[in-house]
């Protein structure tokens, strides 16, 4: 009841409400916060904050290739990281000229001699679109 009352005394200089919120305005804090984290090594709290900019914006490959390094250069997870490289480079519609496309391939070929992709279990290869918050905050496959 107390809650309900305060909330009713919304001080026009109070933080903006989420409806307020562009979509463009949204992901650029969920990126601003993935960097922070990033920059404070708390990896999968970034990969979390990136998990929510590719579910607003599938295709945002600033986004997509930094869950790729994540996985590569951070946490040593080379099938994630190879599985995220090929996304990045399907979703620049396999262009050669994209910048994203081009690091994604070099990523690729740095990780080649180190996986035996014979190897990997049949659910890693499938494209689930399970974000960390469905598996309980973990952000074990954001690669999707």
């Amino acid at each position: 009841m107390i809650e309900k009352l305060f909330r009713s005394f919304r001080s026009p200089f109070s933080a903006t409400s989420r409806e307020d919120f562009t979509l463009e305005e949204e992901i650029a804090l969920y990126r601003h916060r993935a960097e922070v984290a990033l920059e404070e090594e708390r990896y999968n709290d970034s990969l979390v904050f990136l998990a929510k900019i590719l579910r607003l914006n599938p295709y945002d490959l600033q986004a997509r290739m930094t869950v790729a390094h994540t996985y590569h250069y951070a946490l040593n997870e080379p099938t994630k990281a190879l599985l995220t490289y090929e996304k990045v480079v399907a979703a620049s519609g396999y262009d050669e000229s994209n910048s994203y496309s081009v690091a994604a391939r070099e990523g690729i070929r740095e990780l080649e001699g180190t996986l035996d992709t014979t190897a990997l279990p049949f659910h890693e290869l499938v494209d689930d679109d399970e974000s960390s918050e469905d598996t309980g905050g973990r952000a074990h496959n954001v690669a999707g």
